[in-house]
């Protein structure tokens, strides 16, 4: 259930009408059913996956904060997901996905054994050294999520090779990989779970004790599928304290859906077609439409992921829920820290927070300093998808921000001042261009595919006439979202525009909602799905 389907704009006001009806606990239980029905809605084989780190993370949170929980409960929270396993056959008819894939053997068999393996840990766990229980539960939420993230996300990425390599030594191991299917959200939830034990064992938050309320939080519809990736210590008191509908909420939950429509069907979309057939390996480039297909995937990706983000934290608006923004104006930035300040701000803080700083961030020396931010930016890359290119596009990002850092007019030029000298202009349209090399590496299938785009730079032969109109429609399709941002920027909210006169608003709005229903192209999957 995509956010721009039909069926969500059913999904959303129907789950938005019935939780104001309810008592607290009531909407609760009405959050998680509907969240657990949004997520089943893709594959509702996975949900077993999120019920096994809601587990997990449920009872490591309550150690960590030193509360012990009978293993008679342990056992029966964990058995769970086998339960839902067990009964996929139904679920499949409740899903309408009858044609997808049963369990293999070794999940039915995974599925077994959890319970009994995971109570027995736990109970160990509490008879271990007091001194050393807070950090052994903290491994064990940490470890875990990062199993079931990295089996099912880079199994193939590591097992490929190593078969090829086992097959140029002369041995044949006799037996063939398993088809992994990547878990839709997999990659978001799991760094939302490591982020709630962190804290807790950091005391920067408290544990949430009921499950079913843990279980909300942990699945909660909106930001579920793509972020933002929530810190505990923002989300988790709204889910404790009863909050209060407003026609504030609902009206920036309406702004904030529209918008983010606008973003994704107008501008990511249309900007789609010109991208996919500069980055298809058919496609012959030369230089015109090299750099009209990068300047298309810029925006693309911009007007997708961050219009995902605006719808997401309208939808929760509408609930009361309060998210976090995550996007301010990224091609703005004036260098690399501060673009990572504004790109996917969840994220990047979150690497920030839990990679960087724990390396040893910027205490011990410029050497170990640029070293740390370069493994931060490697692991960043391999976390948006196990593929050689994510490598080489943190790679890159790393070496940049390296470079703004050791090369003084790079500094100098990140440090310049708004409003104040030619520096800044200068400062921000190359910024911009290292984000399109950089995503370059980010689009292309393959190495290949990297090196015939910059070799394609060095031709400009091509007839103009090839390219003149492919202009006019990215034009057509850039400007109106740049006017909007000078519209904004302001407010420094990509979604604000009270500050300005209500006729002016007006005009905005039927613009936004004109474009959104006459845009031509339909139907293209958001691009962090896949992440």
């Amino acid at each position: 259930m995509a956010f721009t389907s039909w069926e969500y704009f059913f999904f959303l006001p129907a789950v938005a009408l019935i939780y104001w009806q309810l008592p607290w606990r009531g909407r609760i239980w009405l959050l998680l059913g509907a969240s657990y029905t949004f997520y089943g809605c893709w594959d509702a084989r996975f949900l077993a996956l999120l019920l096994t780190s809601t587990a997990i993370d449920y009872f490591c949170g309550l150690a960590i904060a030193r509360e012990r929980c009978p293993p008679a409960k342990v056992f029966a929270i964990a058995c769970l997901p086998a339960v839902w396993i067990a009964g996929f056959p139904v679920l499949q008819q409740i899903f309408h996905q009858s044609s997808a894939a049963p369990f293999n053997n070794w999940i039915l068999g995974a599925a077994a054994v959890f319970p009994v393996l995971f109570t027995l840990v736990y109970v160990a766990l509490w008879r271990s050294a007091a001194a050393t229980q807070r950090r052994a539960f903290l491994l064990l939420s940490i470890l875990t999520n990062l199993a079931i993230l990295g089996f099912f996300k880079y199994f193939n990425f590591f097992a490929d090779p190593a078969l090829a390599f086992c097959a140029r030594l002369g041995w044949e191991p006799g037996w063939t990989l398993p088809h992994i299917i990547l878990p839709v959200a997999i990659s978001f939830y799991t760094f939302q779970s490591i982020a709630y034990s962190v804290d807790i064992y950091r005391g920067k938050a408290e544990p949430v004790r009921d499950v079913v309320t843990f279980a909300a939080y942990l699945s909660f519809f909106p930001q579920l599928i793509a972020g933002p990736i929530e810190r505990p210590n923002h989300l988790v008191p709204q889910f404790i304290k009863p909050l209060v509908w407003t026609m504030t909420d609902f009206h920036l939950g309406v702004r904030l859906i529209l918008v983010g429509l606008f973003k994704k069907i107008f501008v990511a979309d249309n900007c789609a077609v010109l991208a996919n057939y500069a980055f298809d390996p058919k496609t012959i480039l030369d230089a015109p439409w090299a750099l009209l297909g990068v300047l298309a995937f810029a925006f693309q990706i911009y007007g997708d992921f961050s219009g995902y983000s605006d719808i997401a934290r309208g939808s929760a608006r509408l609930l009361g829920f309060q998210l976090s923004m995550n996007f301010r104006f990224p091609y703005f930035a004036r260098g690399p820290s501060e673009f990572w300040q504004r790109w996917h701000i969840t994220l990047s803080s979150w690497f920030r927070d839990y990679v960087y700083i724990p390396l040893g961030g910027n205490r011990h020396g410029t050497a170990r300093t640029l070293f740390y931010l370069s493994v931060t930016m490697l692991l960043a890359g391999l976390w948006h998808g196990a593929s050689g290119v994510f490598v080489l596009w943190g790679a890159f990002h790393g070496a940049i921000l390296i470079l703004y850092r050791v090369v003084p007019p790079l500094k100098q030029l990140s440090e310049a001042e708004e409003g104040r000298c030619w520096r800044v202009p200068v400062s921000m349209a190359l910024m911009f261009a290292f984000v399109c090399v950089g995503w370059v590496f980010f689009r292309c299938k393959n190495v290949s595919q990297i090196a015939a785009w910059f070799g394609a730079l060095g031709d400009w032969n091509g007839a103009m006439s090839s390219w003149v109109k492919p202009a006019y429609w990215l034009a057509l399709h850039i400007v109106p979202l740049l006017l909007l941002q000078a519209a904004t920027w302001k407010s420094r909210d990509e979604v604000e525009f009270l500050h300005l006169p209500w006729p002016v608003r007006g005009v905005i709005y039927a613009v936004l909602l004109i474009t959104v229903a006459t845009s031509a192209v339909t139907d293209v999957e958001f691009i962090y799905f896949k992440f």
